[in-house]
């Protein structure tokens, strides 16, 4: 079976969809008047073979136009007409502060400690089960000093399979930042998806457990916990150590 899936997928007329929507946004595709490869674009994929597969596909299509890889240690570097040379992902963000980098395939480890203001667009080529995840990987780019009002995000998911089928559910919990990121979990479960209704009956009773350990909480500190109280931005001034120090030396008053 997986020798004929090899053969199917070694036809010469077999194209992953997937990358011909990359391509196209990249260089067709307009937003404010230019191509996203001119707004500057980083590709996400949870899988480094899937991110070096895409990267050598790319820089075969866009002679002249590095392409950079950024995964794990030892895995990062750049293709350029044919050659790939190893680079430190250092030198990878400084290029792309630089602008002389617009394109960068990047695996989750790019997800921490990575500040791309010079990038406007995002695409996922995957989507992880793990709501926060997408958070964090648009983090990348939509951060203080972007040079873009707003910025744009496209999600790619093979039509008619389970991963559609997720999303789909999950998109309906999706109406605003607040429902994705405060009210889902950060993982879905294997066993949720069996089906769309069990994923939704999983959530619901998620989303039931969070609002009943909210209200616990509510109950239990809600007389205790004044929010107005103790503003420590509105004192004119801060006591250091020494201060304390010589509060407390101070002798009572009879």
């Amino acid at each position: 079976m997986l020798e004929s899936i090899v053969e199917e997928l070694s036809r010469p007329e077999a194209h992953d969809p997937k990358v011909a929507a990359v391509r196209y946004f990249l260089s067709e595709h307009r937003t404010d008047g230019k191509n996203w490869l001119e707004q500057g674009c980083i590709i996400f994929s949870q899988y480094y073979d899937t991110v070096r597969t895409l990267a050598l596909e790319l820089a075969s299509v866009l002679p002249g136009e590095p392409v950079a890889v950024y995964a794990g240690a030892g895995k990062s570097g750049i293709h350029l007409d044919g050659d790939f040379a190893s680079v430190e992902r250092e030198e990878i963000k400084s290029a792309v502060r630089k602008h002389t980098i617009s394109m960068l395939v990047a695996t989750d480890a790019a997800c921490e400690g990575l500040n791309l203001q010079a990038i406007g667009t995002l695409i996922n080529v995957d989507l992880p089960w793990n709501p926060s995840r997408l958070e964090q990987r648009l983090g990348r780019i939509k951060r203080f000093g972007q040079r873009r009002r707003s910025v744009d995000m496209l999600n790619l998911v093979y039509h008619d399979t389970q991963d559609e089928k997720v999303y789909a559910a999950l998109s309906s919990r999706m109406k605003d930042r607040y429902d994705i990121f405060g009210s889902l979990p950060d993982t879905i479960e294997d066993e949720w998806i069996e089906s769309v209704e069990e994923l939704e009956k999983m959530m619901d009773r998620y989303i039931h457990l969070r609002k009943k350990a909210k209200d616990a909480f509510e109950i239990r500190y809600e007389r205790s916990v004044n929010p107005e109280s103790e503003r420590w931005e509105l004192c004119s001034r801060v006591f250091a150590r020494r201060d304390i120090v010589d509060r407390l030396s101070r002798p009572w008053k009879g």
